[in-house]
């Protein structure tokens, strides 16, 4: 798709290369507000870190003693998987269900036998090698007409690309 000329368009080389020189200029004036900006918020960061770090120290200790207490209270839940308390709810959450392999069982066991007994849950794949087919007709060991015959095509699209010298203004 080509694009129509506007008012606006460059006539000339010079006129592209005066424009590159505007944008490079514009790129180095961003690197540096986005590197300033990055340095005073890493100063603030630095400077709350220490408190933030002992805040979640202490709430990690506090939450592990209140575990300790559930683990060996869980009649005190009674049916419910959770307690409402003044300041907050404390409680159980189950996990979400997950097939694991049985102590000393590997892997290939495993799935040799779920092949041999339940085969409706083994997943068997197939797809094309996409990578395997462009790099056949990169090596010239197929051609267009072979792929065709397949109801394919190789297919690269183009795209424009505007990349200014990364100097300091």
């Amino acid at each position: 798709m080509k694009t129509k000329p506007t008012p606006d368009t460059p006539q000339t080389l010079e006129d592209v290369e005066r424009l590159m020189g505007e944008l490079a200029l514009k790129d180095a004036r961003r690197r540096a507000l986005t590197a300033k900006m990055d340095a005073e918020l890493k100063a603030v960061r630095d400077r709350y870190a220490a408190d933030l770090d002992a805040l979640d120290a202490a709430a990690k200790d506090l939450e592990a003693e209140i575990a300790s207490w559930a683990e060996l209270h869980k009649e005190d839940f009674g049916a419910k998987r959770s307690i409402l308390l003044t300041h907050g709810t404390i409680g159980w959450r189950l996990g979400n269900p997950a097939i694991r392999l049985k102590p000393r069982v590997k892997a290939e066991q495993a799935l040799a036998m779920v092949k041999e007994r339940l085969p409706a849950y083994v997943r068997t794949v197939e797809e094309l090698d996409k990578a395997g087919l462009l790099a056949a007709v990169a090596g010239k060991a197929l051609d267009a007409e072979a792929l065709a015959a397949c109801g394919l095509r190789v297919a690269q699209t183009e795209r424009f690309y505007c990349e200014p010298k990364t100097e300091e203004a």
